[in-house]
């Protein structure tokens, strides 16, 4: 079955994400946004347990974040990230990401995040791999 997009995941909010104010601390934006990636790309069959020979595209870094925080998350609960591909270049990848209320009505921190696939021998940026673009690929929002 095909995946929707944007592909949502549910995080919760603990007592120590949380700063001194009783706000999500802003690292925790980044670290859900990652917890969502990793189970989107679960999803499509990629799994970090998966020797380099199963699964080559594993091998890859963050490149750059950007983020731009809307409205404090205060105090515990569920939250829901919403991520999207939006670019596949030859070795780049670029996700969206959202991090909003679980009724969807507020958004409280969106940004992209850019990924680069890495030669494990070189670790110099290398083509994805033909199973990553086939499965990825279609998932990429199209330009309005």
């Amino acid at each position: 079955m095909p995946l929707g997009m944007p592909f949502r995941s549910i995080q919760h909010v603990y007592f120590d994400d949380l700063d001194a104010l009783n706000i999500l601390h802003n690292v925790r934006y980044l670290l859900f946004s990652e917890r969502a990636r990793g189970e989107l790309f679960n999803a499509l069959g990629f799994r970090w347990e998966d020797d380099l020979a199963t699964n080559p595209d594993k091998y890859h870094v963050v490149a750059e974040h950007q983020i731009r925080y809307l409205a404090p998350v205060r105090g515990e609960g569920e939250l829901t990230v919403e991520i999207e591909p939006v670019h596949l270049g030859t070795s780049s990848a670029i996700l969206s990401a959202r991090v909003k209320s679980m009724h969807g009505d507020v958004v409280h921190a969106e940004g992209t995040t850019r990924l680069v696939r890495l030669d494990p021998t070189t670790n110099k940026p290398c083509s994805w791999s033909d199973r990553f673009r086939n499965a990825f690929g279609p998932l990429v929002r199209k330009k309005a």
